[in-house]
């Protein structure tokens, strides 16, 4: 699912230590399994009832009273509905900031309904879109949506935030690969290959999806 570690920790609310440990099969149950499985999609029937505990409570595991979940919890997406991650998403505006830069908004302007592509994502946003630096894959007017939790891979386009700017400003680029320092990106409008300075654009969460306006 392109998670790491400490993203599963933090999705779970764990600590990353724990994950490790089951990972390399130095522990074989925890309390928190039920929340893993749910966060990773996978099925809880494919794993044994005492991998469900933890290992100071096995002497009185047998003693608790199961009560069977009703219909309606078992399925995921009652899950996500409680957690909030289904329905609409925050929507941002942004102004332009100059040299293709974008200011966003601190406090959303609304919401979007939420696309395939970010059902029962976490912190899914959406970006109302300016500027013409990415025409014909973007114009000014379309509503980008953004996964910040999935990890950026060559040829998708991404949302660079400037780190040291007083304002939220942003790019808006496509990413073709990186150094230990900078990103390599591209816009289409003027056609143009540059770098950006990982010390200056620290943070970057990739596009998945998108409404033409």
């Amino acid at each position: 699912m392109g998670l790491s570690q400490a993203a599963l920790a933090q999705n779970v609310g764990v600590s990353q230590p724990l994950i490790t440990k089951l990972e390399k099969g130095q522990i074989t149950n925890t309390a928190h399994l039920g929340a893993i499985i749910l966060a990773l999609g996978l099925e809880k029937s494919e794993f044994p009832e005492a991998a469900f505990h933890d290992v100071a409570a096995r002497g009185v595991v047998k003693n608790i009273v199961k009560r069977e979940l009703p219909e309606f919890a078992r399925d995921p997406a009652y899950w996500a509905i409680a957690a909030g991650l289904i329905g609409e998403v925050p929507l941002y505006a942004s102004a332009e900031g100059g040299d293709g830069a974008l200011i966003i908004e601190r406090d959303p302007i609304g919401t979007a309904r939420r696309p395939p592509e970010l059902q029962g994502v976490k912190d899914g946003y959406a970006i109302y879109l300016v500027g013409e630096s990415m025409i014909p894959e973007f114009e000014p007017g379309d509503t980008l949506f953004v996964n910040p939790r999935l990890a950026p891979i060559s040829q998708t386009t991404c949302v660079f935030y400037n780190t040291n700017a007083d304002d939220p400003q942003a790019l808006v680029k496509r990413y073709l690969g990186e150094s230990p320092d900078e990103y390599r990106v591209m816009q289409h409008h003027p056609h143009k290959v540059f770098n950006l300075q990982k010390a200056e654009w620290g943070t970057r969460h990739r596009v998945i999806a998108r409404y033409m306006r």
